[in-house]
């Protein structure tokens, strides 16, 4: 893996090997993601925003801000993967339909029968509200 050089401008002393540290544990981590590809695997996806509910109300289209990890969808393409999605409202079927159809060398039944998407039946809130 090469190495990036950050300008000293940007960062300084411990910043910058805070850095490096992290950057070294990048390539581990992207090992550790290609394992999906060869074992049996549950994947959770839960998408949500946790800002104030009365200023998510103002943005228009904010629903489809938690369909954009939909690309999570791929690590189907794993016979042996299964992936649940749970979302604050429901996502239309032919959306999910959609990307399903995507997948390389994948039938879209197999890969439904794998998938599941779920949304609570309360009003839509964050599903994972951040204490600051």
């Amino acid at each position: 893996m090469q190495s990036l050089t950050i300008p000293s401008t940007m960062m300084y002393g411990e910043e910058v090997e805070q850095f490096r540290q992290l950057q070294f544990q990048l390539r581990d981590r992207w090992q550790s993601v290609e394992q999906f590809n060869h074992n049996d695997c549950d994947i959770v996806v839960i998408p949500s925003l946790s800002l104030d509910q009365r200023e998510l109300h103002k943005i228009k289209g904010v629903h489809h801000y938690e369909e954009r990890l939909l690309f999570s969808l791929i690590r189907l393409q794993n016979p042996r993967t299964r992936l649940i999605y749970v979302t604050s409202q429901p996502i239309h079927p032919s959306v999910i339909e959609y990307y399903l159809q995507l997948l390389p060398g994948v039938p879209f039944s197999h890969a439904r029968d794998r998938s599941s998407c779920s949304a609570p039946t309360i009003p839509p809130t964050a599903l994972s509200p951040k204490r600051f």
